[in-house]
């Protein structure tokens, strides 16, 4: 039996299962003789592979071999398929992907009035779509192209409402103070160098503060904009974190040299 990797193990095992769910309760195909058939194709094409296989090799195989539906036979093929499934899946798989990348061209058209309530839903439908292929351990290939673009967005408006508002609020509150409540003379560099010192340690603060809540949930981050961040780890926020330390230290130097 040929050694294979965990993921590569994972991908024939998610391949087989929907698999034998597509063949539950066919009556012209024996589901146990197509997997072991299966089994045979793949063991036969990896023969050859360094040991142990990676998923990569693995999925040029299961692409070779078709979607599990091919199984069927062609009358139950056309009973086979709910309503539901059809949405899913749509011709070859590209339906849903389709839909998502619908969303995303209205949502960015009507940007930001109407937009924006348009955005979150092509969201939804890309990240439903990812998992999908997931479950059935296809690769998403091309349909990449369409699902990642409605992530990729919110993904950028999550970053920067994360990095830049909450200490722009703080910045705008402390602003309304005016300057004289902090014992500010009239000269303008001084005025400046406050500004300047406490916008750095309001951002510097914050960016330790969000590395930290960021850091603590960093599955649930992942799982959210997957498969977009799937690279993330804890030392990207410890850069997010270091960067903040020396925002901060920088304003605190300016604002400690008035």
């Amino acid at each position: 039996m040929i050694e294979m990797t965990p993921a590569a193990r994972e991908r024939v095992d998610n391949y087989l299962q929907r698999m034998r769910s597509e063949l539950r309760g066919t009556r012209s195909v024996v589901p146990d003789e197509v997997e072991q058939s299966v089994r045979e194709h793949i063991e036969i094409a990896l023969a050859h592979s360094q040991s142990p296989v990676g998923a990569t090799e693995v999925i040029g195989v299961l692409d070779r071999l078709g979607p599990p539906e091919r199984w069927l036979a062609d009358e139950d093929q056309e009973t086979s398929r709910p309503f539901t499934k059809g949405i899913l899946n749509g011709p070859d798989g590209w339906l849903l992907s389709y839909v998502a990348f619908g969303l995303f061209l209205v949502s960015a058209a009507f940007f930001p009035i109407g937009g924006f309530f348009l955005m979150l839903p092509a969201m939804l439908v890309s990240r439903a779509y990812v998992e999908l292929a997931r479950e059935r351990g296809e690769p998403l290939g091309a349909r990449r192209w369409l699902v990642y673009p409605a992530i990729g967005l919110v993904l950028a408006f999550a970053v920067g409402l994360l990095i830049l508002a909450p200490p722009m609020w703080v910045i705008a509150v402390l602003r309304a103070e005016g300057l004289e409540n902090f014992g500010i003379s009239e000269n303008r560099e001084d005025q400046m160098q406050f500004v300047i010192g406490r916008a750095g340690v309001v951002f510097g603060s914050w960016w330790i503060i969000a590395a930290a809540f960021c850091a603590a949930f960093l599955k649930q981050i992942q799982f959210v904009f997957a498969p977009l961040l799937d690279g993330l780890g804890r030392k990207h926020f410890a850069v997010l974190a270091g960067i903040g330390a020396l925002v901060l230290a920088g304003g605190v130097t300016l604002l400690s040299s008035l």
